[in-house]
């Protein structure tokens, strides 16, 4: 259950929101497909760094020519920046709705206690905080269901439909499939938990945890972010409106109940938020370390590891001053998703190949099944990669 801490993101709640509120349910297969890809990709990461005792950056400098692999560096800790920024921004404008104080000053306090909790928590209590605090976004899944939506038309949502109206729907219908299909399988995500293995020192006989773990937890994150997207459907299509705020796609999630759900909404938002600001300050420490074999850890007293605490500290610091300079944090999670996908390839590819090495993982190695399915995932997700900027430019950036 803990694994959902950082699943569901900004990028999730909005890509799939406004989806709903442009295309229904058309695009629950992609919500689908990237929960396929995510439980696979986990699972080798979680089971690589058990075995080989790797984590992904270990990988990549291990398998990539340097130059690529400090490419994929620069770029996935640039990327970790920017959606620490918009998380963190995010948190600001819900707390601001809520209270009315500055926004400013929000960024400040919650860069600040999502700062300290990082220091003073333990990885353990980061992740049981985060996580179980985060099922509040159960909230959206019951919304979804109280709209009573049309349960056959919701199964068709499941299968692609690219045939639409005409060129400029096509495009927008593709770019949210692609926003969609990346969200999902957001780096970060992958740099924490392969990290994470290690920190908790998970052993070959856990290997079955592992998988319950990469499932369940992508799974229960999945159930949560279809529910988003048919909210998005029943609340704002019907009506011809486009959710482009995130206090929008929250109060959507209460919709049905009032108050005090929308209060439910927004405590399940900002947990989710925080533990994806926490993930990717900690996973920006967990690359840099990995990939130059500096020493690491956040279970490490903080004296050992002086440039993993320092590098995740400057994380959360450059993150501030980004959302300091007025940037919408929806715009910057924009950018994060899709010229995410753009790297997603080279991160990727080396945790399948060695997956696939007899050599390194014994009798842990990829099975035949295994390796063609998730070589088919890659091919997808380099072809989703071509067109992410370019989709990204011709409908500027989802816009209706």
């Amino acid at each position: 259950m803990t694994a959902l801490g950082g699943f569901v993101d900004l990028g999730q709640i909005v890509f799939t929101m406004q989806a709903g509120a442009l295309f229904g349910y058309a695009l629950l297969w992609a919500i689908v497909l990237g929960t396929a890809g995510t439980i696979i990709y986990m699972e080798m990461c979680g089971r690589v760094a058990v075995v080989a005792k790797e984590p992904v950056f270990a990988v990549i400098r291990s398998r990539l020519p340097f130059p690529a692999g400090l490419a994929t560096l620069v770029a996935s800790n640039l990327l970790n920046l920017i959606t620490c920024a918009a998380e963190l921004g995010g948190i600001a404008t819900l707390l601001h709705l809520l209270t009315g104080w500055p926004e400013k000053l929000l960024l400040a306090c919650a860069t600040l206690i999502f700062g300290l909790a990082v220091f003073v928590l333990k990885f353990q209590w980061i992740e049981r905080v985060f996580g179980l605090s985060g099922l509040l976004m159960i909230t959206f899944a019951i919304s979804a269901i109280a709209l009573h939506p049309h349960w056959g038309d919701v199964g068709r949502g499941l299968l692609p439909r690219f045939q639409q109206p005409d060129i400029k729907h096509g495009l927008l219908y593709g770019y949210f499939a692609v926003g969609i299909f990346s969200a999902l399988l957001t780096e970060y995500q992958v740099h924490f938990y392969s990290s994470g293995a290690i920190e908790e020192d998970w052993t070959p006989s856990q290997l079955s945890q592992n998988f319950v773990v990469a499932a369940f937890g992508s799974s229960l994150g999945t159930a949560l972010t279809a529910g988003i997207l048919i909210v998005g459907a029943l609340v704002f299509l019907p009506r011809g409106i486009f959710p482009d705020t995130l206090g929008v796609a929250v109060i959507a999630g209460a919709y049905p109940f009032g108050s005090k759900a929308l209060m439910i909404a927004a405590a399940g938002t900002i947990a989710c938020l925080g533990g994806a600001a926490i993930e990717t300050a900690l996973s920006g420490a967990y690359n840099v370390c990995q990939f130059f074999n500096l020493e690491w850890g956040k279970s490490r007293p903080k004296k050992s590891v002086p440039i993993f605490t320092a590098t995740w500290i400057g994380m959360f610091v450059l993150a501030f001053i980004i959302g300091t300079l007025g940037f919408r944090p929806l715009d910057l999670i924009d950018i994060s998703i899709i010229f995410g996908m753009a790297v997603m390839p080279l991160t990727y590819y080396p945790i399948l190949k060695i997956a696939s090495d007899k050599g390194v993982m014994k009798k842990h190695v990829n099975s035949r099944l295994d390796t063609w399915v998730a070589t088919v995932f890659l091919v997808l997700i380099t072809i989703s990669a071509a067109a992410a900027i370019p989709l990204m430019i011709v409908t500027h950036s989802g816009k209706p």
